[in-house]
């Protein structure tokens, strides 16, 4: 084992060595490891980009719900509440006993009904103005 002077390992070779072997284990690393963060990474970005659609679904319901609020009170404060007036009304039977001195309805003062039976027709006395004979 000679040392001449121009083979001397005092400059470092075995420090450049462990670097390269360093930078190919990485290598190797990374190659093996790569596909797996670049399937975790594409599943983290759907998983995030599922979430964004969410939020934006339920703003957009917000916004929907809150619009339809604001109108429903708008219109509520702007309508003109109109108050029910009531109004007595003769009835028809006051309108015939004052014009025509009429007091049944029914017959027209005649104590006689047509009442239908099927197709035929029947002269009966009026329920309405002989309400006890018809009882007794």
């Amino acid at each position: 084992m000679c040392r001449l002077s121009c083979c001397s390992k005092s400059s470092g070779e075995g420090a450049a060595i462990t670097a390269i072997a360093v930078v190919i284990g990485g290598a190797l690393i990374v190659a093996k490891i790569g596909p797996i963060l670049a399937r975790i990474f594409h599943v983290v970005i759907e998983a995030l980009a599922i979430m964004a659609l969410t939020a934006a679904s339920v703003l957009a319901c917000l916004v929907v719900i809150w619009l339809a609020i604001r109108i429903i009170r708008w219109r509520n404060r702007h309508r003109t509440v109109q108050r029910p007036v009531i109004q007595p009304v003769r009835s028809a039977a006051r309108l015939n006993q004052q014009t025509s001195g009429q007091r049944c309805l029914a017959c027209g003062d005649t104590r006689r009904v047509l009442r239908a039976i099927g197709s035929r027709y029947q002269d009966r006395p009026c329920p309405t103005c002989e309400p006890a004979h018809r009882a007794g």
